[in-house]
Formats: structure tokens, sequence, C-alpha cells
């Protein structure tokens, strides 16, 4: 069972956080009832002795808040390590598996899960800590002295009407600040990911101008909730200071009137300040009080997404078959399907090309393939399970994959040929670069398998980044292997490597799945399939569809009226609607 709210397993520190506040809280009334002794015994008595009593019973309580106060802070400090902690990977997976071309999250996830832990360990926490207790303090002044509890009553319903206020006209500008900021943020990295096209066609300028459009409506959004926020916050320590002096002034004419003893003024006075601070210090803390709740609000709606159904059961370890059962996928606000009732069974030791014009599907099949997007009708299963029904963890290792865009990770060759993984074996490293037939080019490379490749592989040229994917997709047991272009940047000698590569993985048994524009490639393949409009126009032998290529079927025309029944590997079927 997985986390569904951020504070979710907290329970314990956080009620032991309440508990410390409770003794801190009391402790402080040492100092006012001191105050109020003194009056009330010392000064009428003049007895030394009395005062140094008093003093060592003060002294051992401020100890003891000290002690309290201590354990508070650091029990806090706890908690913001402990949300941290706990929940980074908790948010890092939910971002990892819920990745995709349409979200726009980025590092926002892990920027906020950074914002609630400074939050937790600020001043503005513990002035939210403190305030339940101003009702104890007030309780105080009214047991002194009614009139005087009236007033700070009303003095601290005011302060909290500011602070009421501060939300109301500061959360709108702030919200929309930091969107602004992101966007600002996003448009950055995009210019620094393409520095290089953005400097040799001379659109700098043009770019930093776009940048400057989100920064300026950021700036002005972040100065108009500044601005409205510091005028409160300046107004509540006037409110403060005035019911300070009311408070005392009062209390002259209480005393006066013989109403209250000097002591009782003065312990009310503290008392009052005391219940008014947590409340100022808040609405002075504002800004981080808004950024954090909306940190906590975006991060319980990801971790409300995560089912919380128990994980799938581990299955026995794949042979490879795969089977496609009218896989269809629906883009939100995209009229027709990108896939539509796709068909196909791939058994061990076959080989698949995909083929098609662009914008025909292919990488949103062979995304669907590896279980990266979800289908909105139809199976993909291996060996008769549903994709969905195995444990990530376990079926991702025995799937290969390498994308059309390919980044490393800013590490070594051999880092990124095992994906960043510290148990990495040096001969499973090698053995991967082997089947892929890039060990001799790894050798090549100043360094060899220790040699770095860069932030994102730039200091590898890209038909080498290509090739290190391609190695880092036949690393460990793959039973089910896709590749999308994978020679978009090879040269030559690179086409005959994939093409070897390929040849090995399905004389193992592996099924292997191709994405390509290039005939060479396909002619390596047993079967190929063609796409057009989200649907298999054909499907068979690489041969024949490579032959029907160069021969269209005319629009509209269709073959066994609509259906296409070819055979795949050991006459298994593959249907087409």
């Amino acid at each position: 069972m997985r986390k569904s709210t951020v504070f979710d397993g907290q329970r314990g520190l956080v009620t032991s956080i309440f508990v410390a506040s409770l003794f801190v809280n009391i402790l402080v009334l040492a100092v006012p009832l001191y105050m109020l002794q003194l009056f009330a015994r010392v000064l009428s008595s003049g007895s030394v002795p009395t005062l140094i009593a008093l003093s060592v019973g003060a002294m051992i309580a401020l100890l003891f808040y000290f002690v309290f106060d201590a354990i508070r802070q650091r029990l806090i400090s706890r908690l913001g390590t402990r949300l941290e902690a706990d929940l980074g990977p908790t948010v890092l997976t939910v971002m990892i598996q819920s990745s995709s071309a349409t979200d726009r999250r980025g590092t926002r996830p892990i920027a906020d899960l950074h914002e609630i832990r400074r939050f937790v360990t600020g001043p503005s926490f513990t002035a939210l800590l403190d305030a339940p207790w101003s009702l104890l303090f007030l309780a105080v002044i009214f047991m002194f002295s009614p009139v005087l509890g009236w007033i700070s009553t009303a003095g601290i319903l005011l302060l909290l009407g500011m602070g009421i206020l501060s939300e109301l006209t500061g959360r709108k500008p702030d919200e929309q600040a930091a969107e602004a900021s992101k966007s600002a943020n996003d448009i950055v990295g995009e210019m620094l990911r393409n520095a290089d096209v953005v400097r040799s066609m001379g659109k700098t300028s043009a770019l930093i101008g776009r940048w400057q459009g989100y920064s300026f409506a950021s700036m002005i959004q972040n100065t108009l909730a500044v601005d409205r926020i510091a005028l409160i916050s300046a107004l509540a320590k006037f409110v403060r200071f005035g019911l300070q002096v009311a408070i005392l002034g009062v209390g002259v004419l209480l005393v006066l009137a013989g109403d209250i003893s000097p002591g009782v003024m003065i312990a009310t006075s503290i008392l009052m300040s005391r219940a008014a601070a947590p409340v100022e210090h808040a609405i002075a803390g504002w800004r981080s009080l808004l950024g954090a709740r909306a940190a906590n609000r975006r991060l319980n709606e990801l971790l409300g997404a995560i089912a919380d159904g128990e994980t799938p059961i581990e299955l026995p370890e794949p042979e490879g078959r795969v089977t496609v059962e009218g896989a269809t996928v629906v883009f939100p606000n995209v009229q027709d399907p990108i896939l539509l009732g796709v068909d196909f069974e791939l058994r061990p030791g076959d080989s698949l090309g995909l083929v098609g014009p662009s914008g025909a599907g292919k990488t949103t099949l062979a995304r669907c393939l590896v279980g990266l997007q979800p289908l909105s009708r139809g199976y993909i299963r291996i060996d008769d399970a549903a994709l969905t029904d195995w444990p990530a963890e376990q079926i991702g290792r025995y799937i290969g994959y390498l994308p059309q865009r390919v980044e490393l990770f800013d590490g070594t060759i051999a880092e990124n040929i095992a994906m960043m993984d510290a148990a990495a074996s040096p001969a499973a490293i090698i053995e991967a670069a082997k089947r892929a037939d890039v060990h001799k080019l790894v050798l090549q490379i100043p360094g060899g398998y220790n040699a770095p490749v860069g932030l994102r592989g730039e200091l590898l040229s890209a038909g080498q980044r290509q090739r290190i994917g391609l190695a880092r997709a036949f690393y460990g047991n793959k039973k089910f292997i896709v590749l999308d272009e994978p020679n978009a940047n090879l040269d030559a000698d690179g086409e005959a490597a994939l093409s070897q590569a390929v040849s090995n993985a399905t004389s193992r048994g592996v099924a292997v799945v191709v994405v390509t524009h290039r005939l060479g490639i396909l002619r390596q393949l047993s079967h190929a399939a063609m796409l057009q409009n989200g649907r298999i126009a054909r499907f068979g032998k690489s041969r024949d569809v490579i032959d029907a290529v160069a021969k269209p079927l005319p629009a509209g025309q269709a073959t066994d009226n609509g259906k296409v029944t070819v055979l795949s590997g050991t006459a298994q079927r593959a249907t087409v609607n």
C-alpha cells in the first residue's frame, strides 16, 4: 500500500511535536507568573529569601522550556527529513511511470517536496504550532481581568482577520507568479538543450524575448503578491504594538481604580504579546505558507493518482511470446485514433519491422509494446499475461527498449550500458556490448568502458550514442526488444552491426520489433508490418511486404473483405481489422 497523502505515516512524529509544543507553551507562563509573584510577594514583603526561591523556580521552569523547545526543533527537523526521504522515491517513481509527451509537470513535484521541507523546518511552521495555544494565554488573561481579556481577544481577532485578508489578496497573484516562473524556467531549459541551433541560426534574441515575457509576468505577479502581503504584515505589527499600548493604558486605569495589581498588568502585557506573536509571524510568513499549501495540494493529487491495489504477483520468467489484441490508442482532444484495432503475434525468435509514413503511429505502437503508452482498448500480452498484469520491475528486466531520441546519463559508458546499476558486473556489461556488436567501438574510444559520456551523452557523436543505447537495450536477460529508428544516425558499419545484433538476438529466441524507414534492415527481419493512419495495412513476411510497398494498394482498397490474414512465426495468425 502506497502513501496517498504527504503526511501519511508521520502521525507519531507529528503527535510528538504537538506534545512538545504543549509543554513549551505551558512553560512560557513561568515568566509572567514570576513577574506577578514579584509584585505580590517580594515587593510587598521585602523578603530576599522569597525572591531567591521564586528566581530559582523560574530558572528551573526556563531550563525545562529550553529542553522541550530543543526537543521540538529536533523533531521538526526530523519531520522535514523524513518527509523528503520517505516521499522522494515514491514521487520519483510516479513521475517516471506517468511521464508522457503531454506531461508538463517537469521536475515540479521534487521542487514541491523541497518546498514542504523548507516550510516545515522554518519559523512559519513553528508559529502555526504555537497559534492554538494563544487560546490558553487568553484564558489566563481573562482569569486576571475580563476587561483586558476582551481587549486582547479583539486584537487577536483583528490579526486573524488580517491573516484571512492576506490569504485572499495574495493567493492568486502568488500562484500566477509561480506558474509564470515555471514557464520561464522551462524555456531556459529548452534554450540550453538547443543552444547550438539557437546560436547558429541567430535566434538568441527572439528566444530571450520569449523568456522575458514569462519572466516579466512572474516578476509583476510576484511584486504584486509581495506588496500586498508586506502591507498587511506591516499593518499587523502596527495592530500588535497598538494592542500592547491599549493593554498597558487600560491596565494603568484598572490599577488606579484598584481592580488589579501592577503585577497583573505587566503579566497580562507579556501574555498578550505571546498570544499575538504566532499570528503575526504567520502573517509575515504567509508567502511560505501559501507555497507550502499549494505544493502539498499538488503532491496529494500526484500521490492520489497511485492505485492502492496490491502489487501484481510475480509470474514465471517469460518465454518472449508477444500478442497484440485490438490495440487502440486515442489521445484527448485528437479527433482520429492514433492506433486502431492492431492485431499481431510474435513467437520467440521472430523479428518484426514496422514501416509506414510519418505520423502513421509506429512510435506510439512501439511505446505501447513496452508499456509506456497505455491502451484505450485492447491488450498487449507477454506469454498470455496482459502487460499491465506483470509487476513493472519484473517485466522490465526482460524488455529492452531503444527510443528514437537517445539520451545518456552523465556517467561512463559502462554505467550507461548498465542503466546506472551499481550492482552490475563488468562481465554482464561487456556481454551486452558484444551482443549489440559495439564492443570494438567502445574500445576505440579513449578510456573505453570508463570513458565519460558527458551530460546527455554530448561527448559522443549521435551515432555513438545510438549504439551505446543499443547495447543498453541488450543488457541483461532480454526476451523482447523494441528498437525505434535504431539506424537513424548509423553509417554503413553501424547498420551492419545493428543487423548482426538483431540476428544474434533472434537466434537466442528473443522477439525483436524494429521501427524503421530503411529497407536495408527490414530485409534482415522475418516479418514486416506497414502502418497507415494507425492501422496495419499490410502484414506478412518481410520480403512480401517490401514488394508490396513498391506497389501500394489503391486508396480505400483492402483484401479479404477488410481483413488481412498472414502467418506469424510457426503457423501463428495475425489478423488486422
